[in-house]
């Protein structure tokens, strides 16, 4: 089971896109994002089973005392070709994020991170249907009938995981920038 640094979107973030995944199963039968029953994220890197855990661990823990929570926009849908395609939502590429990946992957420099995660080839991404065998026109559609618009949040928790199925190895919140609330 291949391992994952994600970031976590809050609550309320978090639902908008729930509900892009259930209108994708009530309407395509695309119930893999639903089935997988993890929290919607977006994925920093990727790496394989053989890939020591240790210095994963060790990196989630420490970005995790430096990082604070980061805003997040998702503006729009994208899809990513193949056989079969998979829908996403497109977060805004900002500075923070960007800047996030690249701290995570200074610290893993020595790991093996999948080709499509490390800086310079990874396209931040919320996945909303990956498994699903219909043209990407029709997930499109599907998902665009249950948008409303751009979907305003927060990353707020950066989780180790392993999966298929999904564990959490650590899961770790991250403290409110400066200039935000703490949280009530």
């Amino acid at each position: 089971m291949p391992y994952a640094v994600t970031a976590r979107l809050d609550p309320i973030a978090a639902a908008g896109i729930e509900r892009l995944w259930q209108a994708l199963a009530e309407r395509l039968g695309a119930d893999d994002s639903l089935q997988l029953g993890y929290h919607p994220h977006v994925t920093l890197a990727v790496l394989p089973d053989t890939a020591p855990v240790a210095p994963i661990d060790a990196a989630v823990a420490r970005l995790a005392t430096i990082w604070t929570v980061q805003p997040v926009t998702l503006a729009g849908l994208g899809v990513f070709p193949g056989t079969p395609p998979v829908l996403w939502a497109a977060p805004v590429p900002t500075s923070g994020l960007l800047a996030w990946h690249s701290e995570l992957h200074a610290a893993l420099t020595s790991l093996p991170v999948h080709p499509h995660y490390r800086p310079g080839a990874w396209m931040p991404h919320v996945t909303l249907a990956k498994e699903a065998h219909w043209p990407a026109e029709r997930l499109l559609e599907a998902a665009l009938s249950a948008w409303d618009g751009k979907l305003q949040g927060s990353l707020d928790r950066i989780d180790l995981v392993r999966f298929r199925p999904v564990a959490i190895l650590r899961s770790e919140p991250l403290a409110p920038a400066p200039d935000q609330p703490a949280p009530a």
